[in-house]
């Protein structure tokens, strides 16, 4: 029996390979693209595993990969992100909904087999934080997200609770919110990443944003996906991520701490993101923690030394 990962070749997928990796799992790996940038750095044995392209959407795409793999557990991470989903709302749908309901599709036709579905949610979900009185913010409350891409991923929760009580089918969606590490590119809370990558270049770089984010390692991130798929939970579970929330201001002075010369290459913006940031992550610690979270030196110190690596072979740009 084996793990499938969708959207293998992103961000997040890549970092759950390398969890999944280190723990010796069998693996199939499915995207649109056989694209190696990513897991190429993370997973140096990555291109001796099942890979299988297509599109997410495509009716009996996953069904033949699950069964002819005998996939037991699914973490599903093929999305658009926030600029494409405001760009193309309709596109945004098909991928980030019609996808997860064909994860969900699957799941339902290989019952008996398939035993436990992960998929990523996101802080997107929340309303803007002046609606909410009670923090650290529990999963529980309204939520009335301002983007099309958070409105996908309520739907996908929406979806998932639908799934449970028509046809048991158990599920856990977590919620990230500022995700860090190498092969983060895409989106603007991505900034943090781009710092990173230009202290190494020696490139001066305005981060988009100011005020408090909740700043998560993608180790951590990748290993909170996979441990909720190796439990058994019941039910449509929906957890929230805890990282080290943090202020953007802080964020510059641990870089500087890291490398002096952050401080004349970095600055930002002081208009705070519309994201909630102080989240209560108490649900997901108790069903499959204790859960770790990387100090955030600690992670700058690994991301930069992953840049490092690459600026000397030549492969590392901001674009």
């Amino acid at each position: 029996m084996s793990i499938l990962v969708t959207g293998a070749c992103g961000f997040i997928g890549a970092w759950v390979v390398k969890k999944l990796r280190e723990r010796n799992l069998p693996v199939v790996l499915t995207d649109l693209r056989r694209d190696g940038k990513r897991l190429s750095v993370l997973v140096p044995d990555w291109e001796e595993l099942p890979f299988i392209e297509d599109d997410i959407t495509a009716p009996e795409f996953l069904f033949e990969v699950a069964k002819q793999f005998q996939v037991e557990s699914i973490i599903h991470l093929a999305a658009w992100q926030i600029p494409l989903c405001r760009q193309d709302p309709i596109g945004g749908a098909m991928v980030n909904v019609i996808g997860t309901l064909r994860v969900f599709e699957t799941a339902k036709q290989l019952r008996g087999q398939i035993k436990r579905l992960v998929y990523a949610s996101s802080v997107a979900v929340f309303s803007p934080a002046r609606i909410y009185e009670r923090t650290p913010i529990p999963e529980d409350v309204p939520l009335k997200p301002v983007t099309h891409y958070g409105a996908f991923k309520v739907c996908n929760e929406l979806c998932a609770n639908a799934y449970w009580h028509e046809h048991g089918i158990p599920s856990a969606g977590l919620r990230p919110h500022t995700v860090y590490g190498f092969g983060r590119d895409l989106g603007l809370t991505a900034d943090i990443t781009t710092a990173l990558k230009a202290i190494v270049i020696r490139q001066p770089f305005r981060i988009r944003f100011g005020g408090f984010v909740d700043l998560q390692y993608a180790a951590d991130v990748a290993e909170a996906f996979v441990r909720c798929a190796l439990v058994n939970l019941d039910g449509a579970k929906v957890y929230n991520l805890r990282g080290t929330p943090m202020s953007v201001p802080q964020i510059v002075s641990v870089m500087m701490e890291i490398e002096p010369s952050a401080s004349e290459l970095i600055s930002f913006e002081p208009t705070p993101l519309p994201l909630v940031w102080e989240l209560d992550d108490s649900a997901i610690q108790r069903d499959v923690g204790p859960l770790k979270v990387t100090p955030v030196k600690l992670g700058f110190a690994e991301t930069l030394e992953i840049f490092k690596r690459l600026r000397d072979l030549g492969q590392l740009s901001l674009g």
